[in-house]
């Protein structure tokens, strides 16, 4: 029986460096208060390392808020080290006042990495700021706050064709893009500027799968979180080739979800290999019918089956009245979809719609009241995105103000 959803006590913690003492009293008040526990794998509840392994601080209803790539990019350009720390003090401080407790921060959105990586060339994102190591001090400052953080990743989406030509041939994607004219394990496809690499290969899927393992060995993350950004295309020309040298089996549909479905389970595994308590989350189009027709996502087997991810979120970014995906259906819908206990259901709020949509905007507290009506069919929220919340579009800062309150409100009435 699926967990109801409580609220995490909304009091924000603010700990200052070099006063470690006022920090572990702070924490484990902190920890005490907020019934802090690895879910749904164990029940540790200290962001340390015990004998060499890091036990991870996840939540039983974690309330999560994305920062993508666009949200840390300002905060990192022309930046110092100090500077960029500064800045992520303050979304963390700005992300504990409205009551969440959980950060997914995009640290490989193109094929490469905001953080040290042997295996994936350093993002561009990081022109200028070289030395600096995002992960490292988003990981350091999101603890600090009592914050659960997991690395967020684009699994197969790489960079453009101009920037992977100028790359290293140290890299595997490089050399990839130089054999391409020989198998199609990295390719094109239309209306998009971007190469996009094909699970169908067991090195793609090798070669992704450890890029995750780097991550969990190199940083105290809490989680690994993959996006929605599956197969690129339904066109049969993308894999065309891969799929008649292979020889397989069935129609083309089916392989390219058992492809997809191969390369999550080898992600869980890849990161349950170097520490069992890290979680392993997906975030998946809330159209459950698109997951199948267009991205090959077998989410219904995920969310019912052990060994492919620990929650889903599925990104419900739908109104009341939305005509083909009413939002209280289709979490309703998604409920049904996740159905093993050993994966936890996160509801996926998409508060960036207040900025295009009739009804988001002209309904102040729409967000707040999506977060009371998921509550007894999930175990939690999450937000998109962050700069939406606090650095919304010129002439939405009033709405969102108001919009954030509603948000705080609704999280400390259900203490």
């Amino acid at each position: 029986m699926r967990k109801i959803f409580t609220v995490l006590l909304c009091g924000i913690m603010l700990c200052s460096c070099g006063q470690a003492d006022n920090e572990k009293i702070k924490m484990d008040k902190y920890n005490k208060l907020n019934n802090i526990s690895v879910c749904p794998v164990s029940n540790h509840n200290k962001m340390e390392k015990t004998d060499n392994e890091y036990k991870p601080v996840n939540f039983d209803n974690p309330k999560a808020v994305w920062l993508s790539y666009i949200d840390i990019a300002p905060m990192l350009k022309g930046k110092s080290e100090n500077e960029f720390e500064q800045s992520f003090e303050q979304a963390c401080e700005n992300i504990k006042s409205i009551g969440c407790n959980t950060i997914y921060v995009h640290v490989r959105p193109f094929g490469d990495a905001l953080y040290n990586s042997k295996l994936f060339q350093k993002s561009r994102y990081l022109d200028g700021c070289e030395k600096i190591d995002p992960l490292k001090i988003m990981v350091d400052v999101g603890h600090k706050y009592g914050l659960s953080v997991h690395g967020w990743i684009n699994p197969l989406r790489c960079e453009t064709e101009e920037n992977i030509e100028n790359l290293s041939t140290k890299y595997r994607i490089k050399k990839w893009y130089d054999e391409s004219s020989d198998k199609d394990i990295i390719s094109k496809v239309s209306d998009d500027e971007h190469l996009w690499l094909n699970p169908a290969y067991e090195e793609v899927r090798k070669f992704i799968a450890d890029g995750a393992k780097e991550i969990v060995e190199k940083y105290n993350v809490d989680g690994i979180h993959l996006d929605d950004y599956f197969y690129p295309t339904t066109d049969k020309n993308f894999d065309e080739q891969c799929y008649a040298d292979k020889g397989a089996k069935g129609d083309l549909e089916s392989w390219r979800m058992d492809n997809i479905s191969k390369m999550v389970k080898g992600i869980y595994n890849a990161v349950k290999s170097v520490n069992q308590n890290v979680i392993v989350g997906i975030s998946p189009q809330g159209n459950l019918e698109n997951n199948y027709e267009y991205m090959y996502a077998d989410v219904k087997k995920w969310g019912s089956e052990k060994g492919y991810c620990d929650y889903i979120v599925p990104q419900i970014y739908f109104g009341y009245n939305n005509s083909l995906k009413p939002f209280e259906k289709t979490v309703s819908e998604w409920h049904d979809v996740v159905s093993s206990e050993s994966v936890q259901l996160i509801i996926g709020l998409g508060v960036y719609k207040i900025m295009q949509e009739d009804e988001f905007q002209n309904t102040v507290g729409i967000i707040a009241e999506q977060i009371n009506d998921s509550a007894e069919l999930s175990d939690g929220v999450a937000l998109y995105t962050y700069n939406n919340l606090f650095a919304p579009e010129n002439g939405f800062e009033k709405r969102m103000n108001d919009e954030t309150e509603a948000i705080r409100n609704v999280l400390s009435d259900s203490q």
